[in-house]
């Protein structure tokens, strides 16, 4: 159910993204990723053409998130702060 569920992370930062992943396996605390390409799938000069995301780095053009259920997310919360 989604409302026992807390985002954890939403950002662009792949290596944050990933250390975050990192952090919450070992520590056997279960979470669901969802990875949103934020240009669209027009093609790829055709949406910075049209978006305005040209010269943009493809660094930015997704967005990563990490859901946690509720009772885990203060510990999840604290063991990130830890990075």
């Amino acid at each position: 159910m989604f409302w026992n569920k807390c985002l954890l992370y939403k950002g662009s930062s792949i290596e944050t993204y990933n250390k975050i992943k990192n952090t919450l396996n070992l520590n056997n605390i279960k979470y669901k990723e969802k990875i949103e390409n934020k240009n669209g799938n027009l093609g790829p000069m055709v949406d910075k053409m049209i978006i305005g995301t040209l010269g943009q780095k493809e660094d930015f053009s997704y967005e990563y998130s990490i859901i946690v259920d509720k009772e885990n997310y203060e510990y999840a919360y604290y063991l990130i702060n830890q990075i």
